[in-house]
């Protein structure tokens, strides 16, 4: 396993990570989505015969705690304690990551626990079912965009029996990346961490995985898909396509360009939209792999996203495509350019302003294989960009002509909108949750 290390004597704590690469969200089984968190969440709950509550009242006695995250391509999992009682809490730690009881009793409460949250994160917000639909269709159902919580069916397929035959494969994937930020000097702490969790998995050779053989598609022409929602007094608008990765040699100009277009307030999508035009309280843009929604050196999606008035979508929705497209074609001003440039400068050193942050991009770029830029590279890539980099790159990686597009709610309003769309090649209108890529 690599072992990474940072000292931070101020605090009598010892913060362990361990992250398992060429795992993550996208092994779950096509008809059990969900399965990979579902399976995390019953590491801690109850090992070594230990039930919930005790094993859970033992590392609060300790001054402990223990939990995970998950991605599309890789989990991790944490475990944060006082240092003087480190090597009890390694012990509960190893306990739940090797014996993790997986109970049938424990299974079924958190199974119902699962489902119900699924279903009322998405009663609630318009914006997570557009999401959803917009990246299961971005990835043409592939694995690759399935969504860190599952599906409501997929959920409920979950058995006790998949729960236990999938926690066997997860540690059968390689070597580990463990990451230790503590008081105790360099020496010491690989002794007592690395030498714990020496045998925490087993490695089998040979295994695939979805980011493999995965080749971003662009759609030909523009595909548009309308999600129903009857009784919303706003749209959902968001649309995107296949732009580029982060390990790219021009990702510090797309940066710039996701700010300039749509990152923050300044914004030409902000700008208009919201100030000049009045047609939504907000609109912004990303590339996925900013929001750690994709691998960092995978191409990513570039998505656009506003929420009009019903009134407006009429008007919003052109809007949004015609700044889009005169962005693509004719690039920025040059005090667009300045004003991004000092934004990305300035706002670069708060990526490590803790030790923190800087044991998170230590495992990055040991996942990865490439970091971010130091302050001295950050500033010399953002400040000699100059408008015509920033349109080459545009122009090179950016095809407004090839859109994935989502619209969220009624149909009846929608559809003729969506049929005046320049370039549309596909358009349907499908209930939500979308329909799942037959195996």
């Amino acid at each position: 396993m690599r072992v990474l290390y940072r000292h931070a004597p101020a605090f009598p704590l010892t913060q362990v990570v361990v992250i398992f690469p060429r795992t993550g969200v996208c092994l779950d089984p096509q008809e059990r989505q969900g399965l990979t968190r579902m399976t995390l969440r019953m590491l801690f709950a109850g090992a070594g015969g230990l039930s919930n509550a005790e094993f859970h009242a033992r590392l609060e006695r300790l001054g402990a705690s223990i939990g995970h995250s998950l991605a599309t391509d890789f989990f991790t999992l944490r475990l944060v304690t006082l240092t003087a009682n480190l090597d009890a809490a390694l012990k509960l730690f190893l306990l739940a990551a090797n014996q993790p009881n997986l109970e049938s009793a424990e299974f079924a409460r958190l199974k119902e626990e699962l489902h119900s949250s699924w279903i009322t994160e998405r009663e609630e917000s318009k914006n997570l079912r557009a999401q959803e639909v917009y990246i299961n269709r971005i990835y043409r159902g592939l694995p690759n965009g399935y969504q860190l919580d599952g599906t409501g069916d997929g959920i409920r397929r979950i058995t006790v029996d998949d729960v236990r035959s999938h926690y066997r494969s997860l540690f059968q994937r390689g070597e580990p990346i463990v990451g230790m930020l503590t008081d105790l000097l360099r020496d010491e702490a690989e002794d007592r961490i690395s030498g714990a969790l020496a045998h925490l998995t087993t490695a089998t050779d040979g295994l695939s995985h979805p980011w493999d053989d995965f080749r971003a598609e662009r759609p030909k022409g523009r595909h548009v898909t309308i999600v129903p929602d009857l009784e919303t007094q706003t749209d959902e608008l968001i649309g995107g396509v296949f732009s580029t990765g982060e390990n790219g040699p021009d990702w510090h100009i797309h940066r710039l360009i996701s700010l300039i277009f749509g990152g923050d307030m300044n914004s030409r999508l902000f700008r208009v939209i919201r100030g000049e035009r009045g047609y939504s309280y907000g609109a912004a843009c990303w590339y996925e792999t900013s929001q750690g929604r994709c691998p960092r050196d995978q191409i990513s999606p570039f998505t656009m996203y506003t929420f009009p008035t019903v009134e407006h979508t009429r008007d919003a929705l052109p809007m949004l495509l015609s700044l889009y497209e005169e962005f693509v074609e004719n690039g920025v001003d040059d005090d667009e350019l300045h004003r991004a440039k000092e934004a990305l400068i300035n706002s670069h050193a708060f990526l490590r302003d803790s030790p923190q942050k800087l044991l998170a991009l230590d495992c990055d770029e040991a996942l990865y294989g490439f970091g971010f830029d130091d302050e001295e590279a950050n500033q010399r890539k953002i400040a000699s960009v100059q408008p015509a980099d920033l349109q080459r790159v545009l122009r090179e990686t950016h095809h407004p002509e090839c859109l994935t597009l989502v619209m969220l709610g009624d149909p009846r309003r929608l559809e003729p909108i969506a049929a005046k769309i320049s370039g549309v090649e596909q358009l349907d209108t499908v209930e939500y949750p979308p329909p799942t890529r037959s195996s």
